[in-house]
């Protein structure tokens, strides 16, 4: 009698872990991000205004896209795109840019389509001309200047 009850339990316990641990895994697409939620109001039952960030990564752990979750005043998200050259330098910061809609935080796969819309001819990036070996940039930061001597 004991033995089952306690299988019983066991029984339901795992079931309900199963579920917990399926429903936790199914709103997450295939992308590594972070979300962040900040409550700018809250008047005690529901949060009145909230700030919602959604950050993505590439598979190195780099940043790939910054989404501001109806950050617009016509609550459109705003994306800003991060980008990389061969040597995985990032070599051009781009303005945010207001999208159409919202997605409410999922990755846009063409964030700088609505660009010339908003920013017009305009170029809506600064870039950055390095080196092109990432061993002489990486030195040039560790360069010996100066070397001193003890008194003798």
């Amino acid at each position: 009698m004991k033995n089952t009850i306690k299988k019983r339990i066991l029984c339901f316990l795992g079931t309900l872990l199963a579920l917990g641990v399926i429903n936790a895994q199914s709103g997450s697409s295939s992308e590594n991000y972070i979300q962040t939620k900040t409550y700018l109001d809250y008047n005690g039952t529901v949060p009145s205004k909230t700030l919602e960030t959604v950050q993505y990564f590439d598979g190195l752990g780099r940043s790939k896209q910054f989404v501001d979750v109806k950050a617009s005043p016509l609550e459109k998200d705003v994306v800003t795109h991060i980008e990389y050259d061969q040597f995985g330098r990032q070599v051009r910061d781009y303005l945010p840019i207001p999208q159409s809609g919202t997605q409410n935080g999922a990755i846009y796969t063409s964030p700088l389509g609505n660009a010339s819309s908003v920013y017009g001819g305009e170029k809506v990036y600064s870039e950055k001309v390095l080196e092109n070996s990432p061993w002489i940039e990486s030195n040039s930061r560790s360069r010996l200047e100066m070397t001193g001597v003890p008194n003798l």
